[in-house]
């Protein structure tokens, strides 16, 4: 019987789609020096694939800047950061054309938890999920400012 619930069992763990399967907290988890953190994003995109097609370039200076394709008038601008908690946050002012100006609001802060493993990894964790990924391989996060002449006919439009 027993060998046949573990039969069971694999069969089950493999039809599951591969999110599905949770990474927990990885083993050996500790705080990042946030200088792990800044290396890991620093001169990358992060890429926004639901509702957007867009993302947020981490530039050098603590800039951030962003670009949604599904509102291509629109942009956010501000500032990323990491804490001495192993949180990487960024704060963006979202900006758009308003009668012939551009008009502007200041969005919330967004944070997102990391920490090594025993291998110095660094691992990430999306506010409200319980999973965490690890940050080297993500197809995501691509080197270089994706959206740059986008966001830079953008500024031009809205005159900024």
């Amino acid at each position: 019987m027993f060998r046949q619930n573990a039969w069971l069992a694999r069969i089950f763990l493999a039809a599951l789609p591969v999110s599905a399967m949770a990474d927990p907290l990885p083993p050996g988890a500790r705080t990042p020096a946030p200088q792990q953190i800044m290396a890991a994003y620093m001169g990358k995109t992060a890429i926004w694939t639901e509702n957007c097609e867009g993302g947020i370039y981490f530039g050098p200076n603590n800039q951030a800047r962003a670009w949604c394709a599904q509102n291509n008038t629109s942009l956010g601008a501000g500032k990323w950061s990491v804490d001495a908690y192993g949180r990487m946050c960024h704060e963006l002012t979202w900006y758009w054309p308003n009668n012939g100006r551009a008009g502007r609001s200041a969005g919330e802060s967004s944070c997102i938890q990391h920490v090594v493993d025993r291998f110095d990894r660094v691992w990430r964790n999306y506010p409200g999920q319980t999973d965490w990924w690890p940050v080297k391989g993500d197809p995501n996060l691509v080197r270089g400012y994706t959206f740059r002449d986008e966001i830079s006919a953008t500024q031009r439009k809205l005159g900024i």
